[in-house]
């Protein structure tokens, strides 16, 4: 189990760092594009980011579902 653990943390880890790694390439290239442009390019990296947060979401409710299921299973 504490393998478990510490793979999701490092998980985690993995995830914030890769994030902002992407949020600051992305305001790199915002800041030098014109202020119409950029606001596009935010807008949809907006709409990206939510898409992903509902699939991610999604997956740890299912997980979430399926552990309970185990756990009452297997009692």
């Amino acid at each position: 189990m504490r393998l478990v653990n510490a793979a999701i943390v490092a998980l985690a880890l993995l995830a914030t760092l890769g994030g902002y790694l992407q949020e600051k390439g992305r305001l790199e290239k915002i800041q030098q594009m014109s202020p119409a442009a950029a606001r596009d390019l935010y807008e949809r990296a907006q709409v990206r980011r939510e898409r992903v947060m509902m699939v991610v979401t999604a997956v740890l409710a299912a997980g979430a579902v399926i552990g309970l299921i185990l756990f009452k299973v297997q009692r």
